[in-house]
Parts: structure tokens; sequence; C-alpha cells
């Protein structure tokens, strides 16, 4: 038996220090896949994890196969520094080309005729286009990997267009859709206030704390690009953040009092919104750019505060802000 703190011969563990703090990483033997990563304290080798070494231990792909890239592409620290989350949706891909290459050689990969077996496996998806546009991503991101390395000497994934096709970036949440959620949970109704008043993505809106809130702003770390973002503190949001029942730990909490995940906040509004509802979460962020271009600011000011581009700025401005101006000065021309 092995107690706290006590590895398993023939285990590697690492330590990494990372902006977060520390994380620390167990792979099956030194040079071997990563079976378990934790933060904070050194992790406890328990029945799980011993478990989890010897399945990696018995008969591990050889390294000229698919499945042996992805091995080496999950021990490196392209992977591993990823977010959980990330992993996971990693994972969901990499299990897909598993199932469907793994035993191949990779010399089969240097063969561009392979990539017409690609793209043919890639449409048994089509009735699943994202998932289609996944699988061909990761394969052509571990391929890239392995590029790099010398052990491949091209990547056939690389440049096959993607199928799924979807453009709401002109898409925000009117009058009629508020409505549809007067009568929704408090806790559900505040974080849709929230992202109206912030434009933040969802993930970075149920992980805000009042420790990033100032007096002038709120100051966090996104979640998709690690980049830096200040939002403006206007007295809409001021008045939010005064009536909330709390005053430390998450902004948004759910009906047991606790931060929402992603996962839970969506499914909550999954399961409010009525048929027929054509907005998601995400297109709240288009309500917020709205909001301050009435308000004035300009399309530069806009795209820094929201991370877009001032081109998708104007054209959110010019759909919902500029049109209804237009619309309202010839009504009073009409009534004068």
């Amino acid at each position: 038996t092995y107690g706290k703190n006590r590895i398993m011969p023939g285990l590697h563990t690492v330590k990494k220090s990372l902006k977060s703090g520390v994380r620390w990483y167990v792979y099956a033997w030194r040079g071997g896949p990563c079976i378990y990563s934790c933060n904070g304290q050194r992790p406890t080798i328990d029945q799980k994890i011993l478990k989890m070494a010897l399945e990696a231990k018995r008969d591990p792909a050889p390294e000229d196969t698919i499945s042996g890239l992805i091995r080496l592409y999950k021990a490196s620290d392209e992977y591993l520094t990823k977010r959980p989350e990330t992993r996971r949706d990693y994972d969901y891909s990499l299990d897909k080309i598993e199932a469907r290459f793994g035993p191949a050689i990779l010399g089969a990969f240097d063969d561009r005729k392979m990539r017409k077996d690609v793209i043919q496996w890639r449409d048994t998806y089509k009735h699943q286009p994202r998932t289609a546009d996944k699988v061909i991503v990761m394969l052509g991101t571990v391929l890239g990997w392995g590029l790099l390395r010398g052990l491949v000497s091209i990547n056939i994934a690389h440049g096959i267009p993607l199928i799924y096709k979807s453009d709401r970036s002109d898409l925000i949440w009117e009058d009629e859709h508020w409505e549809a959620f007067k009568d929704a949970p408090p806790q559900l109704l505040r974080a849709l206030q929230l992202i109206s008043l912030t434009g933040l993505r969802l993930k970075d809106a149920v992980s805000v704390s009042w420790d990033q809130v100032f007096d002038k702003s709120i100051v966090l770390i996104t979640s998709k690009r690690s980049g830096r973002a200040v939002i403006p503190i206007f007295p809409e949001l001021r008045a939010w953040l005064d009536a909330l029942p709390h005053q430390k730990g998450p902004l948004l909490l759910n009906s047991r009092g606790k931060g929402w995940t992603t996962s839970g906040l969506e499914s909550v509004f999954q399961r409010q919104k009525p048929d027929g509802f054509d907005r998601t979460m995400h297109d709240i962020r288009g309500t917020f750019v709205t909001w301050l271009a009435i308000k004035g600011l300009t399309d530069e000011e806009i795209s820094r505060i929201v991370g877009w581009t001032a081109k998708r700025v104007s054209e959110v401005r010019a759909r919902y802000v500029d049109e209804a101006r237009v619309i309202v000065s010839l009504v009073d021309r009409l009534s004068g």
C-alpha cells in the first residue's frame, strides 16, 4: 500500500508552477503517458491511479502508430498545460481518432492519398457537423505536433475545409426575448443580466467574483485566450452589483447558494427557454454591444471591451442601432 504523498516505483511525478499556482502531473513512467494531474498538494497515489498506471503499462501502443503518436502528444506540455475542460474536449475527439486510425502506422499518413480516407471518415459525421470539424481539427493538431518533431513528414489534415457554418454575430436579445424569461428563476435571470451588462462569455461570467470587482471596472483573465479583460462599471452595472444579496465569492450563485458551473447554467437555461426560442446565452453579448453603441462609444472602443473586431461591431451597429434610429427619425418626421 502507498500512503499520502508516496509514489509507486516506476511512476514519474512532475511539479509545474503555473500562473494559477502549482500543478502536479503523474506519468505511468518517465517518458510515458500522463495518467493523473491535480492542483495544490502533491497527489496521493491511490488504487485508481495505480490501476491507470498498470493499464498504461500493459502493451502500450507502438510509437510509430497513430495511437502511439496520441500517447506521446498527451504526455506533452502542449496537452498537459491546457485547462481540464479543454483536455476533456480534446479527449472526446482523440478517442474517435484512435478508434478509427489507432493501429495505422505513421508512414501511411505520409502519403497524401490518405487524405481521401480521412475526409471520407470525417463525412461519416456530416449529420453532426460540429463533431466532424472537431475531429479534423484535432487530427490536424496531433499530426502538426508530430510534424514539428519529425515523426511525420506532412500534415494531411491541414487545410481540410470545415463543414459547420454558423454566423450569429449579428444576433442580439430584443424585447420579446427578455419577455420570454420574465418569470425565470432569479438565479438564472441574474446570470442573463450580468452577461448583458458586461458582454462576458458564459464561462467567464460564472467564474467572475467579488475579488475582481473594483471601483470603476471588473478586471479578469478571460478563459478563451487568457487575456486581461477590463469591463467598465457603468451606472446600470453598479446598480446590478449593489442589488446582489451577497457581497463575497462568485457574483453568480445557483439555487443552492453555490457558484454556477458552465454546464449547470446552460442546462437550466435550456430547461427554462420556451419552445421555438431562437436565441442563445452567447447572443446576449451582442445586446451589450448595441447598448454600448447607443451610449455613444465608438466601434474601436467597443471592440477593445468585448474582444471583437471593429468590423464586427460595426455590422451589429448597422443592423440594430443605426437602423432603429433611422426608423424613429422617419416616424417623427411623418408624424410632424
